[in-house]
C-alpha cells in the first residue's frame, strides 16, 4: 500500500538537525533522481574532471567537501548556497540545494556534504571559471573547519624546543593526513624585544625531496601570530603537501622567528625527526 501523498511530501521536507562536537550536523531525505547503484560515489578527487560536465553526472551520488562563499538565499522552498569544492584554490564552484540549513553556514564555513547531483545552475562563478555550475541535492550535511576537512590518520607528538638568543621555538607535533601535512611550533619570548614568527623560509627535507610550507587561499591552519611579544608564547601551524608517514627521516628547517635587531645573529632552526616515532628528535 502506497503511503498518503501528504505523508510523502512531510518527508521531502522534513529537516533533521544534530548538533555534536564536531560541528552542526544536518539531515535532509530529499526528492533528487535515484543514483545507479553500480556507478562510484563522486568525490573532491572526481570533481576537477567532471565539473564542467553536469549534464552526463545527473543522479550520481556525490561526498564532496567545500568551503561556502556564498550564504543561504531562498529559493522557492528551498536554500541554495555556493561553495569552493577546491577549496585550497577558491575553484570548481558548485551549488548545493536543501530544504533548510543550519545558521552555521555562512561564508567560510568549510562543509562536508553527502548527496546527488540534481541540474545545474547557469550562473558563472566569480572566478569567471565557469558559465553554469553542477547543482548538489543535500542529503547529509556536516559543518566544520580546515582541519575537520582532511582529518589527522596519524598525529606524531614531537615536544623539542631549541632555542637561541632568548628565543624558544618547540617543534609539537606533526600531524599526516591524506591530502596534506601539518606542522605545529610553539614560540616562547623571553627577550625585552618583540620576536617575528612567520612561515618565511619554512621547509621540510625528506630523502631527495623538499617541501615548502603551504599558504591556501582562505581560512587555513590558524599559523602563530607574526609578532610575539615579550614574555608571551605563540602557538600555531603551517600546511605541507602530503609528506610520507613511513618514509626516511624529516628535516624541518626554519629562518622565519628571529629578533629584527640582531637577525643576522640567528641561525636556521633545524629539527630531524623520524616520523616512525622510534628515535627522539635531533636539533
Amino acid at each position: 500500500m502506497h503511503p498518503p501523498m501528504q505523508a510523502v511530501l512531510a518527508a521531502t521536507l522534513t529537516l533533521a538537525l544534530v548538533l555534536g562536537a564536531c560541528g552542526a550536523e544536518a539531515v535532509a531525505p530529499g526528492a533528487a533522481p535515484a543514483p545507479t547503484p553500480e556507478q562510484a560515489v563522486l568525490t573532491n578527487a572526481d570533481w576537477q574532471v567532471v565539473h564542467a560536465h553536469a549534464d552526463d553526472i545527473q543522479g550520481r551520488r556525490v561526498e564532496l567537501r567545500a568551503r561556502v562563499y556564498r550564504a543561504p538565499e531562498a529559493e522557492g522552498d528551498e536554500m541554495v548556497f555556493f561553495g569552493w569544492v577546491d577549496f585550497d584554490n577558491d575553484r570548481l564552484s558548485t551549488a548545493f540545494r536543501m530544504p533548510a540549513a543550519p545558521e552555521a553556514v555562512m561564508a567560510d564555513a568549510f562543509v562536508w556534504v553527502n548527496g546527488v547531483v540534481d541540474g545545474q545552475v547557469d550562473r558563472p562563478d566569480p572566478r569567471g571559471d565557469s558559465e553554469v555550475q553542477p547543482l548538489v541535492r543535500v542529503e547529509r550535511l556536516l559543518v566544520t573547519d580546515r582541519i575537520g576537512m582532511r582529518p589527522a590518520l596519524r598525529v606524531l607528538q614531537v615536544g623539542q624546543t631549541l632555542e637561541q638568543l632568548g628565543v624558544r621555538v618547540t617543534l609539537e607535533r606533526i600531524e599526516f593526513a591524506t591530502e596534506e601535512t601539518r606542522v605545529f611550533f610553539a614560540v616562547h619570548n623571553t627577550r625585552d624585544e618583540t620576536v617575528g614568527a612567520f612561515g618565511t623560509g619554512l621547509r621540510v627535507h625528506q630523502g631527495t625531496a623538499e617541501f615548502s610550507a603551504v599558504f591556501p587561499i582562505g581560512p587555513g591552519v590558524p599559523p602563530p601570530r607574526g609578532r610575539v611579544e615579550p614574555g608571551m608564547t605563540e602557538r600555531g601551524g603551517f600546511q605541507f603537501p602530503p609528506i610520507s608517514e613511513s618514509g626516511p627521516v624529516l628535516e624541518i628547517r626554519w629562518r622565519g622567528a628571529w629578533v629584527e635587531e640582531i637577525a643576522d645573529q640567528f641561525r636556521e632552526w633545524v629539527w630531524v625527526v623520524d616520523p616512525s616515532g622510534a628515535t627522539r628528535p635531533e636539533g
